[in-house]
């Protein structure tokens, strides 16, 4: 993934691909499920992101209305819509990161 400032590791096993902003998790790919995208997302958004599209639904083992998941193998989701919802995960969390931090890369 190229946006600035990210880092990827597998925390969780070889079968789970995570992204990080300054060490918070906004994208993680959950190969375990098939072809997966788990997104750390505005809970004040959630209904609004289910609602919209059909294949995006509450992350599987992730805190209820802070991740949201959908397949890229099974749901007729476009790469422009997939780059959408990957993006304002990125800034969802770029943006909660403390000031410091956010000023380091300013």
């Amino acid at each position: 993934m190229s946006k600035p400032y990210v880092t990827e590791d597998m925390p969780f096993g070889s079968e789970y691909v995570v992204f990080r902003i300054g060490g918070k998790i906004f994208c993680c790919l959950a190969l375990v499920l098939g072809n997966v995208v788990q997104l750390k997302w505005n809970p004040d958004e959630f209904d609004e992101a289910i609602d919209k599209y059909s294949y995006v639904c509450q992350a599987w083992h992730w805190h209820k209305r802070h991740m949201i998941q959908f397949d890229l193998d099974e749901a007729p989701i476009t790469e422009a819509v997939a780059k959408d919802l990957i993006d304002r995960a990125y800034s969802y969390v770029r943006g909660r990161l403390p000031k410091k931090i956010q000023a380091q890369w300013s």
